[in-house]
């Protein structure tokens, strides 16, 4: 572990110099006896330009630090729920193929020595005078969280079959490796709790670290937080730690998609080299192959879309778009805006007390989207009402409209979600507006005859559904994990 100047490599404290603490970048603090008391200070530095090191946990060592940090950051030892035990298991999951591929770097240079300062090591050493152990698990294929997910499943209780296990998951990993975890635990739910149990602590308990690309669910959770801080708080990582070591946990609020009969799953995969991960184009040797398999539903806690957003979504991932890289975002949205295609669906909507369902009036639509989060990315707000976790289920939706107009509704969103309450004039001279409703359920019943005009994105997953077939999405009333939330966001 590096050290910064308030401390030598040893390890002793030079003069106090606790007025230069780097405050938003401070993940722990504990007391030192074998230095006479002194405080151990540890932060985290991001430098994303040093792709050798792009992140470092420094230990400073204090004489005297603010009590109003103290009381914040002051920790004996990892909380009940990182310390391994005959009922407890904790876990960490590197996503390697998540976001730009920091994940792994971030467990080596901050997330693995933090946890051994804490007692806490890897299970392999667990015979060592580390303390309590943890399982580590690094991705190997897009199939690893979910096969890892099954089986916490499979071992829920111990041997002797008397009590079920709680589970610790720390995810070094973006939206897609939470919901990789939801699809791999929902279906082999067998633990018979209902929402009204207040506490679910069977549920796995999953800390998130993100490191994605869009991390909405993160950044929804966190919102608050950001509100507070502005630019100049804590980076996403150094709150993500915070969280990890004081968090509360919650329910996670997900919904269901099903898909009508002859829909199947559309993904791109890599023969040969290495494609580049999601900031860099693939190389041109690298083959790109389509594989789809059929599908009959998905468990989600993101995102449920059809239109202009699961379009933007999937032809980016194609491989006419992946070979350049970023750029391929916004060709593809020019080429979209561009073509400026009116989706032909009915959409029915059952509004979110369960008892009322009304269908849309029109049959051509641009967008629609549901989600229970705030933001699917840090600054596009999609749905401002979002409160984190509380669980409400929204649908955005608006017609078709000039390209010029769809672009200012984008733009809108990331202006604190601005775009709800947006009206305007359509060419008929009536008056168009952004559809926002709070709802329990919506089924989109595609009729377009082109495939490339009916694929569905659900929480970045494409599905195409066959001409007249359905895609029903629908709120969960029972939760399948628990996430660890920030405490100054739960009360």
């Amino acid at each position: 572990m590096a050290t910064d100047g308030h401390s030598t490599a040893a390890g002793q404290a030079t003069p106090d110099q606790s007025h230069h603490l780097p405050t938003h970048q401070i993940v722990y603090i504990n007391k030192d006896s074998a230095s006479g008391g002194r405080y151990n200070i540890f932060s985290i530095t991001e430098d994303l330009n040093n792709e050798e090191k792009p992140f470092n946990l420094t230990k400073s060592q204090v004489e005297h630090v603010p009590q109003p940090l103290l009381a914040e950051f002051l920790q004996d030892g990892p909380p009940d729920y990182l310390r391994d035990a005959a009922d407890k298991k904790v876990h960490v999951v590197v996503s390697t193929g998540s976001g730009t591929g920091l994940a792994s770097k971030f467990y080596n240079f901050v997330l693995r020595p933090l946890l051994q300062e804490l007692g806490l090591s890897e299970r392999q050493s667990a015979g060592s005078e580390n303390g309590s152990p943890y399982a580590l698990l690094i991705t190997q294929d897009a199939q690893s969280i979910q096969r890892f997910a099954r089986d916490l499943n499979i071992s829920s209780k111990v041997s002797d079959g008397s009590l079920r296990l709680q589970h610790t998951v720390i995810l070094l990993s973006g939206d897609g490796g939470a919901i990789e975890l939801l699809n791999g635990k929902a279906p082999g739910d067998d633990d018979g709790e209902r929402i009204e149990s207040p506490s679910h602590a069977s549920l796995p308990l999953v800390a998130m670290l993100p490191l994605g690309t869009g991390n909405g669910l993160f950044h929804s959770v966190h919102k608050p937080l950001y509100a507070e801080t502005g630019d100049k708080g804590p980076s996403s990582l150094v709150l993500g730690l915070r969280t990890l070591l004081r968090g509360q946990a919650r329910p996670l609020p997900s919904f269901k998609v099903d898909f009508s009969a002859g829909s199947r799953t559309i993904v791109y995969k890599a023969s040969g080299a290495i494609a580049g991960t999601d900031g860099g184009a693939a190389s041109e040797e690298v083959e790109i192959k389509e594989e789809s398999d059929t599908v009959s539903h998905l468990y989600g806690a993101i995102v449920a879309s059809y239109g202009f957003h699961s379009q933007l979504v999937w032809e980016s991932d194609t491989p006419e778009y992946r070979k350049h890289g970023s750029k391929r975002f916004q060709m593809v949205a020019a080429e979209l805006l561009k073509e400026n295609h009116a989706y032909s669906a009915s959409v029915e909507l059952t509004v979110a007390d369960g008892t009322t369902r009304t269908k849309i009036d029109r049959q051509k639509h641009a967008y629609i989207l549901s989600t229970p989060l705030s933001d699917l990315e840090k600054t596009f707000t999609i749905s401002p009402a979002s409160k984190p976790l509380d669980g409400v289920l929204r649908l955005v939706h608006f017609g078709p409209t000039s390209p010029e107009k769809t672009m200012e509704i984008m733009m809108a969103a990331y202006n604190n979600g601005s775009h709800v309450g947006m009206t305007w004039e359509a060419d008929d001279g009536k008056t168009e507006q952004i559809g926002y409703d709070a709802i329990h359920q919506v089924r989109v019943t595609t009729q377009e005859e082109n495939p490339r005009w009916r694929k569905v994105c659900i929480d970045g997953t494409i599905v195409e559904i066959p001409q007249g077939g359905t895609m029903t999405v629908t709120k969960e009333e029972r939760p399948h994990l628990r996430l660890l939330v920030h405490p100054s966001i739960v009360g």
